[in-house]
């Protein structure tokens, strides 16, 4: 980047970063709503290969799941599960933590 040093080229500058700022944001904009739009697709195919997923068996279990997904006392379930088991691990985690702390004073 260049010294800009006379006010007139200083808010040239401003005003072409500031053009350059908005397609950047307009950019973003359509990679997030791209992402949206295919996050179940890009999950399931982090998960399982494509040759399983090409399999019967497998279209099978994946119209349980969608169907199972899509039932709302299914995902209120697997959503309280996912919760208790982040409580769980972040007590066990701080409980740890309070025994390394404990320890080391009575070590001293």
């Amino acid at each position: 980047m260049q010294k800009v040093t006379p006010m007139d080229a200083l808010e040239q500058e401003i005003i072409r970063l500031k053009k350059h700022s908005r397609v950047l944001e307009q950019e973003l904009g359509e990679r997030a709503t791209h992402f949206k739009s295919n996050f179940k697709g890009m999950a399931v195919n982090s998960i399982v290969p494509s040759n399983v997923r090409k399999s019967g068996a497998m279209g099978i279990v994946g119209r349980v799941a969608r169907l199972a997904w899509e039932s709302g006392k299914i995902k209120s379930f697997a959503t309280t599960a996912l919760m208790s088991a982040l409580e769980y691990v972040g007590v066990r985690a701080g409980v740890n933590l309070y025994q390394k702390f404990t320890n080391r004073k009575k070590d001293k």
